[in-house]
Parts: structure tokens; sequence; C-alpha cells
């Protein structure tokens, strides 16, 4: 189940970097816009390496 929350963070943080720059590109990039989008780039990343931590850390032992 983790690799597919992971897949899913990855495609978002893929569509965010897009967005970024397809805003940049416009004659009027809105510095608003451009924010909220790297805000939430940074949490997309985040998640992915909260997602990766996770799937790398060893299973619990059973008591």
């Amino acid at each position: 189940m983790l690799h597919i929350q992971l897949y899913r963070a990855r495609r978002r943080h893929q569509a965010l970097a897009e967005a970024i720059d397809e805003e940049t590109r416009r004659l009027a990039p809105s510095a608003e816009r451009l924010a909220y989008l790297k805000r939430r780039k940074l949490m997309a990343r985040d998640e992915i390496a909260a997602l990766e931590r996770a799937m790398d850390a060893p299973a619990p032992q059973p008591a």
C-alpha cells in the first residue's frame, strides 16, 4: 500500500513542477500562485521522503 501512496506523491510532485514551469513562462506570472505551488511541491517532497523512510524501516518484531 505504501508503494501506491509513494507513486501518487511522486506524480503530484511532478505535476506541481510542471505547473510551476508553466506559470513562470506566462507573460505576467502570479507571485501568489507561484508561492502556493512551491509550498505544495515542498509538501509533496516531504511526503515522498516520509514514505520512503517508512518503506525502508524494518518491520516491527512481535512481542
